[in-house]
C-alpha cells in the first residue's frame, strides 16, 4: 500500500527529482532556524538536489565547504547574529555558486561587493526558490554540470602513509 510520502503517490515529483535540471546537485544549506532549515532541505531535495545541512553557524558552513564538494550554496545572510559576508570570499574561492536568502530585499543593504549575488527575499515561495535555483545551480540547458574542486583532506586527518 502506497503512503502519502511514497514516490508512487507523487509520480511527477519522482520524475522531477530524477531527471530535473537540479538532479544530483550538491547544495550546502546554511540556516540557523532549524524548522526553516529542515523545510528548505526538503524543498531542495524535492527539486532533485542533494542538500547538505542545514548548518547554523559561519564556522560550520566554512568547515563543511572546505571538507566537502558542493555545486552551490543556499545561504541565510544572518546566522546567529553574524553575517555570511564574513566568509563569502572563502566560499567564492572554492568556486561555489551562491544564492543569498534574506529578510531584506534591498540589495543596497548588502556590502557593494556582494550586491550582484543572486538572492531571494524571505518569505519566498517554492516557485520563486525553484526559479532562482535553476538559474544559479543548473546553468543553461545542455550546459555540463559544474566542475567540482578536488576533495580536500580535513586538516585534522593524519597523513596517509604509502
Amino acid at each position: 500500500m502506497a503512503t502519502g510520502n511514497s514516490l508512487a503517490a507523487h509520480p511527477a515529483r519522482a520524475v522531477k527529482t530524477l531527471i530535473g535540471p537540479l538532479a544530483g546537485r550538491r547544495i550546502l544549506l546554511a540556516e540557523d532556524e532549524s524548522l526553516i532549515g529542515f523545510h528548505l532541505k526538503r524543498i531542495l531535495e524535492d527539486f532533485g538536489c542533494e542538500a547538505v545541512g542545514p548548518f547554523g553557524s559561519l564556522d560550520e558552513v566554512l568547515d563543511s565547504a572546505r571538507r566537502e564538494r558542493f555545486d552551490g550554496a543556499l545561504l541565510d545572510v544572518n546566522l546567529r547574529s553574524r553575517q555570511i559576508f564574513e566568509i563569502l570570499p572563502a566560499l567564492q574561492e572554492l568556486g561555489l555558486q551562491i544564492i543569498l536568502a534574506s529578510g531584506y530585499d534591498d540589495a543596497t543593504l548588502f556590502p557593494p561587493a556582494y550586491r550582484a549575488i543572486p538572492r531571494v527575499a524571505k518569505p519566498f515561495s517554492e516557485k520563486e526558490l525553484l526559479s532562482i535555483c535553476e538559474k544559479t545551480f543548473a546553468g543553461a540547458p545542455g550546459e555540463p554540470r559544474l566542475k567540482r574542486p578536488p576533495r580536500r583532506t580535513p586538516p585534522h586527518a593524519p597523513p596517509v602513509e604509502m
